[in-house]
């Protein structure tokens, strides 16, 4: 999801950390990528009727009780450029007519956050971009996405790709201030290579050789 190949390009600065050194941090956590990431769970597949509760009480109860403070935050609706990317890659995910599955895993999802005493909260938008937003706004101290978009809209410190099930579990950590002081890529510059290279609004750009 969002611009393609930044991963890559961002490899140079990514620093596997240890995941209690979360804790006491708040962070914004983008629903959909868990959601996402439960359908894909090999060892629940045939087995789990809903992987996507299981995986969130699962990843909640053991953050909250590192002590790491979560905040939900659920896609609202995408922009024009974008609707037809989304509705696409959801029929691709969970089938069914433009968004109604996923619509209501998310309100499940929610569900579970309420009795469990978590807060959430609708973007006006995208989900990742509420993220950056409350990072941006030192109202939460990163963001949990893999969304790339997410540094494109001013995204501080960006986590992703738990591992949870060893003994000494780890998460990816990206910060900003490390992607412009080593890399010399400034959110203008992460722009510019969206458009370069493509994301989810547009293609990339195909060069004419003479």
């Amino acid at each position: 999801m969002g611009v393609h190949d930044l991963w890559s390009i961002l490899e140079p600065v990514r620093e596997s950390v240890p995941l209690y050194s979360l804790s006491g941090k708040t962070l914004a956590v983008d629903l959909s990528l868990w959601v996402c990431e439960a359908q894909h769970v090999q060892a629940m597949m045939g087995r789990v009727t809903k992987p996507h509760l299981r995986n969130l009480f699962f990843r909640v109860s053991s953050l909250i009780l590192m002590g790491v403070k979560l905040v939900f935050v659920m896609e609202g609706e995408a922009p024009k450029l974008k609707t037809e990317t989304m509705i696409q890659r959801t029929a691709n995910r969970f089938g069914g007519p433009k968004n109604a599955r996923f619509n209501a895993i998310l309100r499940e999802c929610a569900e579970m956050l309420d009795y469990l005493g978590v807060p959430w909260v609708v973007a006006a938008g995208e989900a990742e971009a509420m993220c950056a937003y409350l990072d941006s706004h030192s109202l939460v101290d990163g963001c949990i996405t893999n969304d790339g978009d997410v540094f494109l809209y001013g995204a501080r410190t960006v986590y992703r790709n738990f591992n949870m099930n060893s003994k000494d579990p780890q998460v990816d950590c990206y910060k900003t201030s490390r992607v412009q002081t080593e890399l010399c890529l400034s959110c203008e510059n992460l722009v510019g290579l969206a458009i370069l290279l493509g994301c989810d609004y547009i293609p990339k750009v195909r060069f004419m050789l003479p």
